[in-house]
């Protein structure tokens, strides 16, 4: 499974590297900041698409356009979390973070301009159909939009002074973590025609996932080591451990791990490398 992460993250690399470069010197900064927040990334996403599309046998080159859009999408994510006005987190992925770099302003045009990147790498994706594309593209700007990663912010911003329930943790999670695993999960199933039940399967997997993967965040928030982790910590305004403590925040993370396996059990022995992947991915703190 770790040799099928570094193939994928290779990949995904040389697919990135090969877009965001420009021989333009008045636009050179623009570029060299959306690098900047794209490069050094596990990929996790990325990977999580991968073997998400391996449930419907799809063949590489069909997901790998995709699987590169959900990295460029998380990467604007993380330059919009770091700035002041959000988490004021000047340290991401064990350096400065890209507003202390390149400015603000540089910042948040880098941010458009990755996301529109995204995009662009679905709408050229030669081995999608267009009806394909015009879906995956749906998927991903909803993930960001009013029903995904914009709502799960404001929530964020907005009640960071009030008391947070765990009915507010879990939409502001789904939203800003589960959105992107969901959105994955969403393109290999559009790809790989899956039918309603396969669809419903990978849908709970990817956002029970994604809900555990945002505990284990918060857990690192709370008692991390910012060398290990790469970023500030104590920064984030909603944390659910603070909410409920660490012992009943790991039960959660079991709880959720569990739901998640279970669901992809209708997939049979397809399903266990991506069991492997979100085991992998909850071992961080177990």
């Amino acid at each position: 499974m770790l040799e099928q992460m570094s193939i994928v993250k290779q990949n995904v690399d040389n697919k990135i590297e090969s877009r965001i470069k420009t021989d333009n010197p008045l636009i050179e900064a623009l570029y060299n900041s959306a690098l900047y927040s794209v490069e050094g990334g596990k990929r996790i996403r990325a990977v999580f698409t991968f073997l998400t599309a391996g449930l419907f046998s799809i063949p590489d080159e069909r997901i790998l356009n995709s699987a590169c859009a959900m990295e460029l999408i998380h990467a604007s994510s993380l330059i919009l979390d770091d700035m002041p006005f959000m988490d004021n987190s000047e340290l991401r992925r064990g350096k400065p973070s890209n507003h202390v770099v390149f400015g603000q302003d540089t910042a948040m045009l880098a941010c458009i301009a990755l996301i529109s990147e995204a995009a662009a790498l679905i709408y050229e994706d030669e081995n999608l159909n267009i009806n394909e594309q015009n879906q995956i593209i749906a998927v991903i700007m909803n993930s960001i939009g009013f029903q995904g990663l914009a709502a799960g912010q404001f929530v964020d911003l907005k009640l960071k002074q009030k008391h947070v329930d765990f009915e507010i943790f879990d939409f502001i999670n789904r939203k800003k973590t589960a959105a992107l695993f969901s959105a994955s999960a969403s393109i290999a199933a559009i790809i790989g025609e899956a039918d309603k039940k396969q669809l419903e399967a990978v849908l709970k997997f990817s956002e029970d996932i994604g809900f555990a993967f945002q505990i284990i965040d918060d857990m690192l928030d709370v008692a991390g080591d910012e060398k290990v982790v790469g970023k500030n910590l104590g920064h984030d305004k909603v944390n659910f451990v603070k909410l409920v403590g660490r012992e009943e925040a790991q039960m959660y993370i079991k709880k959720y791990h569990s739901d998640a396996e279970q669901a992809l059990d209708i997939f049979g022995s397809k399903a266990d490398t991506l069991k492997k992947f979100s085991a992998y991915l909850i071992s961080r703190v177990m």
